[in-house]
């Protein structure tokens, strides 16, 4: 009998124990101490919530076009002035091929598009004699090959030289461009059409204009109409203005303005042998002289030294970087940086701009945002 009820404690007991547990346990689990590893929690969906109306809220900020898949920039690099004769010839001629560009090579590296304005044609006709006065300029075509290989493969042709001998020199000069895959726009009378290149899915339309042939611009502002029908980006490349004049003229003012107003993105001038101002112009920026690029001229500060612009078209910006040049025994190199401070805070100071983009401009680089 006693062992009977012995037998019965332990088993209420063991029962008491095992109820308490269970409530100790099912306690546990209303309070949130033990984890639930099946459905999700309200916490955890209150956080997924959260996070779904933070994407959201984050693509309502967002600038329009965001997401989309854009095409990749296009880069293009863009010089002054740039002759092959007289004492540049020479100094190739005592050097190499290469002399004229050994020292700036890895600045040509990794753009889509190089160009210059090429004063001058390749021909098969004998250089004049060397002289500073001659200013007719004809070219060895061996050295269409190097402009090649050095990473030009772009020139414009509407400018005074092209004629220097003949539509016959022209003729010449453009099957040794074309020989050497160097494409090329304008010529002396700015009867071509613009050139359209694509680069990195974007076409790039480069229309010449050659003031002292003829100074209206109605012809070359057609051309732009009709390359804004296929082109994505348009870059006007103007000969105009005065030969070292340091600021650009109402007639060059008027004729960029009229070819911003026609279509064009950005407009490079040459010619006058030294930088000019820049102006933005209705969110588009004017170059109005690149300056000498490569060239023999070496009586001033101002010749010697030349502007080269790096423009990168992107989706919704278009970049500028100001890369200047110096012209050293006859061949391009970096100048100091005492001078590039001192040619990037003038160009800042003339420039018309804003005074964000002229501090920008001062630094070397600015940007123009799409409308």
């Amino acid at each position: 009998m006693q062992n009977l009820e012995m037998q019965n404690s332990k088993i209420i007991i063991t029962a008491m124990i095992c109820l308490a547990l269970a409530a100790v346990l099912w306690l546990a689990a209303r309070d949130g101490n033990i984890k639930n590893t099946g459905a999700p929690t309200m916490e955890t969906a209150r956080d997924g919530a959260s996070a779904v109306a933070g994407e959201a809220g984050a693509a309502e900020n967002q600038p329009a076009g965001a997401g989309k898949t854009a095409e990749a920039p296009v880069e293009i690099l863009a010089f002054g002035d740039l002759l092959l004769d007289r004492y540049i010839k020479l100094y190739i001629d005592r050097n190499s091929p290469e002399y004229p560009f050994e020292n700036i090579k890895e600045i040509f590296a990794g753009n889509d598009i190089v160009m210059a304005n090429l004063e001058g044609s390749f021909t098969d006709f004998a250089p004049r004699p060397l002289d500073p006065d001659n200013t007719s300029f004809t070219f060895t075509p061996e050295l269409a090959a190097m402009l090649k290989q050095t990473g030009f493969n772009l020139v414009n042709l509407a400018n005074n030289h092209v004629q220097d001998f003949g539509r016959d020199g022209f003729a010449q000069s453009r099957a040794c461009l074309e020989q050497n895959s160097i494409d090329h726009f304008g010529d002396y009378y700015n009867d071509r059409p613009a050139l359209v290149k694509e680069a990195n899915g974007q076409k790039i339309a480069f229309v010449g204009y050659h003031s002292l042939a003829d100074p209206a611009t109605a012809g070359t502002i057609e051309k732009i109409k009709q390359a804004r029908e296929i082109a994505d980006y348009i870059i006007v490349y103007t000969h105009w203005g005065a030969e070292y004049q340091n600021d650009f003229s109402k007639s060059q003012q008027a004729a960029g303005r009229e070819f911003i107003d026609a279509g064009a993105d950005a407009v490079l001038g040459s010619h006058p042998h030294v930088i000019q101002p820049v102006e933005i112009y209705k969110n588009k920026a004017i170059f109005y002289s690149l300056g000498n690029f490569l060239f023999d001229q070496i009586f001033s500060f101002e010749v010697r030294h030349g502007l080269g612009v790096k423009i990168t078209f992107a989706s919704n910006k278009i970049e500028y970087e100001m890369i200047p040049t110096q012209m050293k025994n006859f061949q391009v190199v970096p100048p100091d940086e005492a001078a590039k401070t001192l040619i990037l805070q003038n160009l800042s100071a003339k420039s018309v701009a804003s005074d964000d983009i002229k501090s920008q401009i001062s630094s070397g680089k600015f940007t123009l945002f799409d409308n």
